[in-house]
Formats: structure tokens, sequence, C-alpha cells
């Protein structure tokens, strides 16, 4: 992170104030150290975090990151902590599609997404890989030999089924209220005008400065979509383990609005 842009540096200083809340909140409340201080930093981590996956969420508004951050720490105040894996697991993914970092995924990146998915599909549930498969469509395996360009593919799609027969082919349907159903249906549904907004990106590759490609963008938008809503409705995930990426999602649909109405009629 180049502390040089001023957004940068807020986002690190308000991680930090999230941190010594946390903190300060636990002790406040008769918890030990220990426990007050993973509270501070479960507190700054869904506050960068909510900020991070906003910014590929919304690569060109930075008001949508920081109300994300704002709504990562509202989740992670009142429903509990995240699954921080999960938000890495997205996070990669997310930059895999878009391709905001400007290159191309390197091997260590599929080693990083790969390792998180098998983890995340062995612990959590067998179709963590099926939902990592997508990303191989735009990661340009053509640079790599023909056997891993097969291998690498491939490797999503076995690794679930195998998964599957070891652990269950179950689903944890979640006893879903009225209001929590429709409103994660609707935050969903709210992204399609984000996506279509992005026929047109402004933003350029962190590492090459090129402008990212609008069907990258919403490719990765759409797919954030889907997997944050079927990981939650089949109860793969919790509202609280995924907090943070359901506030990014409404922090771009806030910010886009806003942009919407601010704009010159």
């Amino acid at each position: 992170m180049d502390r040089s842009y001023p957004t940068h540096r807020a986002i690190l200083l308000a991680s930090l104030l999230g941190l010594i809340a946390g903190l300060a909140y636990g002790l406040f409340t008769g918890q030990t150290f220990g426990r007050s201080a993973l509270d501070g930093l479960q507190w700054a981590g869904a506050t960068f975090l909510g900020w991070a996956l906003a910014r590929e969420t919304d690569p060109d508004r930075n008001l949508s990151a920081f109300l994300a951050a704002a709504g990562s720490l509202a989740s992670v105040i009142l429903l509990g902590p995240p699954s921080f894996l999960f938000l890495l697991w997205f996070l990669l993914a997310i930059r895999y599609i878009n391709r905001s970092p400007g290159l191309p995924p390197g091997i260590l990146d599929f080693g990083a997404l790969y390792g998180i998915t098998l983890w995340l599909g062995f612990t959590a549930h067998w179709t963590i890989p099926l939902l990592t498969f997508p990303t191989m469509f735009f990661a340009d395996l053509q640079r790599f030999p023909r056997s891993l360009r097969i291998a690498l593919p491939l490797a999503m799609p076995v690794a679930a089924v195998g998964m599957g027969f070891a652990r269950g082919w179950h689903f944890r349907i979640p006893q879903w209220g009225g209001y929590e159903m429709v409103g994660l249906v609707l935050i969903s549904l709210l992204m399609a005008p984000v996506i279509r907004s992005y026929r047109s990106v402004r933003s350029v590759g962190d590492r090459t400065g090129e402008p990212l490609k609008p069907h990258r963008v919403q490719a990765s938008l759409l797919w954030v979509t889907a997997a944050a809503l079927i990981l939650t409705l089949t109860g793969t995930a919790s509202v609280a383990q995924l907090g943070p990426i359901w506030a990014a999602m409404v922090g771009t649909e806030i910010g886009g609005l806003i942009e919407r109405l601010q704009a010159p009629r």
C-alpha cells in the first residue's frame, strides 16, 4: 500500500481507530486484555478489508470504499466477527477477474488462491472450489504450457467432487426470516445498475497504469454478487462471516447512487 495516497493514509488511520475502539470497548465491558486486543484486531481488520473489497467492487469511486469500511465495522460490532479467510478468498478472486493489479496472476497468486480455496472447501463446503472455477477464464492461462492450461482449471471441479464424496453432498439451509431474505436479495438486485454503469471504466491497473477493461470489472461484480448470495442462502457462510462483503456491495450501490444524483442533468 502506497501511503503517499491520502485515501490510503485515511483508511490506515480509520483501521487504527477501529483497533483502539475495539480494545477500549473490551476493557470497558470487563474482558481480559487479550480478549479485548483480539476484538480490536477484528474491528480493525473488518474496517480495512471492507475498504479493500469495495476498492475492487467499485474501483472508480473512493467514497464507496469508505462507506463499506463503516458498514464493515458496524457489522462486526452488531453481528460478530467475519471470516477473514473468506474475505481474503473474495479479494483474491475479484482481483483475478477484474485484474486491478494490471498484470495477470502468477504462480504465487495461483498458489494463494488455490490454497485458500481448498482449505475452505474442506472446512466449509465443497461448493467453494466450484465458485472459484470461473476465475480461471480470466487468468490468461495461454501463457502456460498445455499441461498447466488443462490442470489449473480442472483442479477446482475435481476438488469439489472429491470433497463432496468425502464430506457429503449436504447443504445447511439456514432458517431465514422474511426480512433477512428480502434484504439479501434486494442488495443483490441493486448491484445490477452498478454493473451496467461499468460499461466504461476510469481506473487503471496498479502496476501498469493501463485502463481496466469494462467487461472484466462487470464480470467481477456479477461473480461477487452471485458468490455472496449462494454462500449465504445455502448456509455455507453466515451474514456475519461475510459482513464486509455485503457492506462492500451496499457501499458500492450507495456510492454509485450518489454519483448519479450529482451528475449534471
